[in-house]
């Protein structure tokens, strides 16, 4: 969760507050990965790179909001390429909502703690085994 500070209004009687980003709620498969910003680039690579590589499972889900989208479509697309024809890639983007808490940083106005709801991207992009090499 992040924190930050953020006024309300132009007025200068306006109260400020904390903001708490929560982060998304989702569920997780044993084949969904959620990318963010934070874990190394690589170790989320390999982490996908396993999954398909055990042979198991025929596609891995990678996930990622705001920022992460660009990882998310480099690990996909290094996935394609290390695969030599093996993987493709089918992606599906949307819009998420996100919902951030409230609090004034006043504690005498701790009657006044709410929420907001902001929307972000997000991608979606399946990685899946062919059945026959792909050019």
């Amino acid at each position: 969760a992040v924190v930050s500070t953020q006024s309300t209004g132009a007025s200068a009687k306006s109260p400020k507050f904390r903001v708490k980003k929560n982060a998304p709620v989702h569920t997780r498969g044993i084949n969904e990965i959620y990318v963010d910003t934070t874990q190394p680039f690589n170790q989320q690579l390999e982490r996908a790179w396993r999954i398909l590589d055990e042979g198991k499972l025929d596609h891995v889900l990678v996930h990622g909001i705001g920022p992460a989208i660009q990882r998310v479509i480099n690990l996909a697309l290094q996935i394609k390429l290390r695969g030599n024809g093996l993987f493709d890639v089918s992606a599906t983007t949307h819009t998420v909502h996100l919902h951030d808490d409230l609090t004034p940083i006043d504690p005498h106005e701790s009657q006044l703690i709410t929420s907001q709801t902001r929307r972000n991207s997000s991608i979606s992009i399946k990685i899946f085994r062919t059945l026959e090499p792909v050019s």
